[in-house]
Formats: structure tokens, sequence, C-alpha cells
């Protein structure tokens, strides 16, 4: 009897450990999002669609994710000026050998847009 209710609690604490991150994990926007820059942009907006990027973990754009939860580029990448460097907001998208970057994954994996008016709307 003993052996069969500690069974039981092992099994219920393995399916609790496999299963209760699924439903914590926060779900991606279904619908595309429109993304302006803050600052005075030369070229014109972002449409980014998290469903074409399904195969993409969280984490591999949004690499700051374990320190904190705001999913904002410009919470970190605030400097609107500088087109380089780590707080570099244009940088955040743009770097060439990041794969943190649109244009740098798109780049290392050989698929994606990688001209500006690829991505970018016109003005």
């Amino acid at each position: 009897m003993k052996r069969i209710v500690m069974i039981t609690l092992v099994c219920a604490a393995l399916v609790g450990f496999v299963a209760l991150p699924a439903l914590f994990a926060a779900d991606a926007p279904k619908a595309d999002i429109v993304m302006k820059s803050p600052g005075a942009a030369t070229q014109g907006t972002v449409t980014f669609g998290h469903a074409k990027h399904g195969k993409q973990k969280c984490e591999d754009c949004h690499h700051k994710m374990k320190e904190s939860k705001d999913m904002k580029c410009a919470s970190c990448h605030n400097d609107l000026k500088e087109k380089k460097g780590d707080k570099s907001y244009y940088n955040a998208y743009h770097a060439p050998t990041s794969n943190h970057s649109c244009l740098g994954c798109h780049k290392s994996m050989k698929q994606g847009p990688t001209a500006c008016n690829k991505c970018h709307a016109k003005k």
C-alpha cells in the first residue's frame, strides 16, 4: 500500500515538474506587432509576426528575460543616437553578427529579409 502511494506521489511530482512551467509560460501575441522607433527614425515602421517566428524561443530575441519581465528592447537599448554598442536601439535590431538582432539572426540562418525595404514600410 505504501509503495502505491509513493509511486503515485512521485508520478504527480513529475507531472507537476513537467507541466507547470508550460502553464506559466507567456504566450506570444497572435496578431502582428507594428514596431515604431521611439526616436526620429529614417525608415518606416516594421510589422513583426510572432506566428512566423514560432520555432524560435522567446529568449532568442528577449535575451534578458531571466533578469526582467520587461519585454521592450528600448528598456535596455535606450541610446537613440548611436548605431553601435550595447545600449544602441538601432543595434538591438540591426547588429549583423548578433543572433539576438533581427538582421543578425536572419543572416546566420540564411533566411528572412536582410534588406531595409523588406522589413521597413515606406514612410
